[in-house]
């Protein structure tokens, strides 16, 4: 991998890591609440801060990014095979093993919290839902426990639904960016509709959760992967600074106008209730698409060691930050303000540390070892083209040094 494409995939861990700090900052204001639930937005401090929720969409954007590279080149070259067991075996190793200690912590510091605001008891009959990350598809498991898992139940439905979509394109698509952008959009529109009949029927906070709501997040991710892998099929040269530093513009100015009218406007409408934050998904497309198509002009500096090592361990950090603010809080180590709430910040820093260099990179190295495509598709792809897989950095047997370069090295 060539020291600019570390610079890239390093902002990409920046971008994560304030992502997760973002969702933190949240999480400390809403649990020193006296309800955690029911949010009073009363000043422009806390809208501001509320606004910030956003980060979540980044998420699913990159993972959308990042895990569909593999499939969107396997379309195009219309003959390698994404090998799916191997995929599925190297998503399970990279949070599966992590999630289970941190269910398994987040019980046994609710016990010592004690009962105090924020602490979402379940009842033992409902717990397997959690290890099978199914708490979104019950009312009474629905942001219980641990709230913040709610996104590793959609991130997981999406790891099962993408090699679906990887075969649609290949036998829809297949040779064809245009066709695989037409199969992207309509799981874009398959996500709005959800949402429409959501609205129209009234199912309530499960259906709003589920994973199809969030299907044009991760869309906007895929198209992302799509362009990429199309202007490097054809040999189209990088986007220059300006071009790169207008995508980062227009993003912004896009998550200004996200944040704004949803801080302004009625949150039952048709359109807040069907568009969600879809600008705001857009905006997190435009900035990964600077990052990966261009310079990155406005925001390399996102890949500065400390956040790009804080995006690296940001899956544990979120896996524990919810259970740990709610233990200080048992215990009374937060005693009130916004700032006290930060004391927790080093602690689950270093949490989030020790899961990824004792659990999760452990795991993941062992599972890179698989074979990323499938060896029939392989064949086929090598007479067609008469290409060598070691033309692209990600088939390259040595481990990208960033965990988003893992990230798009594992989705194949």
């Amino acid at each position: 991998m060539t020291k600019h494409a570390q610079r890239r995939y390093a902002a990409l861990d920046g971008l994560r890591g304030i992502a997760a700090l973002m969702v933190f900052a949240i999480h400390v204001w809403i649990y020193q609440l006296p309800n955690t639930v029911q949010l009073r937005r009363d000043s422009w401090e806390k809208t501001l801060l509320f606004e910030g929720r956003v980060a979540f969409v980044m998420f699913f954007v990159l993972s959308g990014y990042l895990l569909y590279r593999a499939f969107a080149r396997a379309a195009l070259r219309g003959g390698e095979h994404v090998n799916v067991r191997s995929y599925l075996v190297r998503r399970a190793a990279r949070i599966v093993p992590a999630y289970y200690v941190a269910i398994l912590g987040t019980l046994a510091l609710l016990a010592i919290a004690g009962d105090v605001p924020g602490r979402r008891l379940v009842d033992g009959g409902e717990l397997p839902l959690f290890f099978v990350f199914g708490q979104n598809y019950s009312p009474d498991t629905l942001l219980k426990l641990n709230a913040a898992t709610w996104t590793l139940s959609v991130e997981v439905a999406f790891y099962l639904l993408l090699p679906v979509v990887g075969w649609l394109a290949l036998r829809l698509g297949a040779g064809s960016a245009r066709r695989q952008a037409l199969l992207l959009g309509g799981l874009a529109a398959a996500g709005l509709a959800w949402n429409s009949i959501d609205y129209a029927a009234g199912w309530g906070p499960v259906a709003s959760h589920s994973a199809p709501s969030f299907l044009p997040y991760f869309a906007c991710g895929m198209l992302v992967a799509l362009l990429v892998e199309s202007r490097r099929a054809r040999g189209v040269p990088s986007l220059g600074r300006a071009a790169s530093a207008g995508l980062v513009a227009g993003a912004a100015a896009l998550l200004v106008v996200n944040g704004f009218w949803h801080a302004t406007f009625a949150h039952d409408a048709i359109a807040m209730e069907v568009l969600a934050d879809s600008a705001a998904a857009i905006a997190f497309a435009a900035v990964i698409a600077s990052l990966v198509l261009g310079t990155g002009t406005g925001v390399t500096w996102m890949g500065i060691r400390p956040l790009a090592w804080m995006g690296e361990i940001t899956y544990g950090f979120y896996l524990w930050h919810i259970p740990l603010l709610v233990c200080a809080r048992g215990l009374g180590l937060l005693p009130g303000g916004v700032l006290s709430g930060f004391m927790v910040l080093p602690v689950a820093i270093g949490f989030g540390a020790a899961s990824w260099y004792w659990i999760e990179r452990p795991f993941m190295e062992r599972a890179a070892v698989l074979p990323r495509a499938d060896a029939e598709g392989s064949a086929v792809s090598a007479a067609r083209s008469g290409r060598s897989h070691s033309r692209s950095p990600a088939h390259s047997g040595a481990l990208p040094a960033s965990s988003s370069a893992r990230a798009a090295a594992s989705s194949q």
